[in-house]
């Protein structure tokens, strides 16, 4: 499996988001390689297998940036484990 991320290291909820993927990865003993990008983004992006994982659109990132989402922790863990699945 491979896992992408794309964020802002100056961005902390970038960091959050990060730190939840690599964490849930190695918590869940899934054997994937996590491939990073760090760049000037408003939203990180997160991909399995080369799918977007997208958040829900009732919680939007902030008010300058309409409908783009995070995708939240529930929603990286929940893509992760119908991936897991699917293998």
């Amino acid at each position: 499996m491979e896992i992408g991320l794309v964020y802002s290291k100056k961005d902390p909820r970038h960091k959050e988001t990060r730190a939840f993927l690599r964490k849930f990865v190695k918590d869940h003993g899934i054997l994937a390689d996590i491939v990073e990008a760090e760049g000037p983004v408003d939203v990180p992006t997160v991909t399995v297998d080369g799918c977007a994982i997208t958040g829900s659109p009732t919680k939007p990132h902030n008010n300058k940036v309409s409908g783009i989402v995070f995708p939240s922790p529930k929603d990286i863990a929940r893509a992760l484990e119908q991936s897991i699945w699917c293998l």
